[in-house]
C-alpha cells in the first residue's frame, strides 16, 4: 500500500496511508480504522492497536499533517475500480495484482497523484529523504551486518536531520 500510494513508512506516512485506505472503503469499518489510527498517533487514547502499533501521541495536530491527511482522504474518496466505486484495500488480493507495474496498479484503482499542497506539506514516498524512519534505517543496517552483506535501502533515505 505504501508503494502504491507513494507514502513512506514513518508514523506520519502511516496516518496518510490509513486515511487513504479508510476513505476508499465506503463501509463503516474504514472510519473505525481511521479513528483507531488517530487515537494511536494523535491523542494516545489507545495504548496499542491492530497488533502492530503502539501509541505515539501528537503526530496529527500540526498544520502540515492536516494538509497531508486531507489530501490522503481526497485520494481515497476518488479511488475506485472499474467494477466498484468503493475500494477495500485491506481485502485486496495483492498477489493477483503483483504482476502489474506500479503505474498500472495505480490506474487500476484510479489512484490520483498527491496534490501539490500535500507535497509542499512534506508528504514523501518510500524512497525519498524522510521516507524511512531512523529505527527502520538502523534495523536494516544491523540486519545486513549480521548477514555479512552491504546494506541496500533501495533508495530509501533519512532526512538529513535524522542522520545525526
Amino acid at each position: 500500500m505504501h508503494v502504491l500510494a507513494d507514502y513512506g513508512t514513518t508514523l506520519e506516512n502511516e496516518l496518510e496511508v490509513f486515511a487513504l485506505v479508510a476513505r476508499a472503503n465506503d463501509a463503516p469499518q474504514g472510519f473505525s480504522l481511521l479513528a483507531m489510527v488517530v487515537s494511536l498517533f494523535e491523542t494516545g487514547y489507545l495504548a496499542a492497536g491492530a497488533g502492530l502499533f503502539e501509541a505515539s501521541r501528537g503526530h496529527f495536530h500540526t498544520g502540515p499533517m492536516a494538509v497531508r491527511v486531507a489530501d490522503a482522504l481526497r485520494r481515497g474518496a476518488l479511488a475506485r475500480t472499474d467494477d466498484d466505486p468503493s475500494v477495500d484495500f485491506l481485502a485486496t488480493d495483492w498477489f493477483a495484482l503483483a504482476h502489474l507495474p506500479v503505474d498500472d496498479a495505480r490506474r487500476h484503482f484510479h489512484l490520483e497523484p498527491k496534490s501539490s499542497a500535500a507535497l509542499a506539506a512534506g508528504s514523501v514516498g518510500p524512497w525519498a529523504p524522510g521516507g524511512i524512519s531512523p529505527f527502520q534505517w538502523q534495523a536494516g543496517h544491523r540486519q545486513a551486518e549480521t548477514e555479512g552483506r552491504p546494506y541496500d535501502a533501495h533508495g530509501a533515505a533519512l532526512l538529513d536531520a535524522d542522520a545525526s
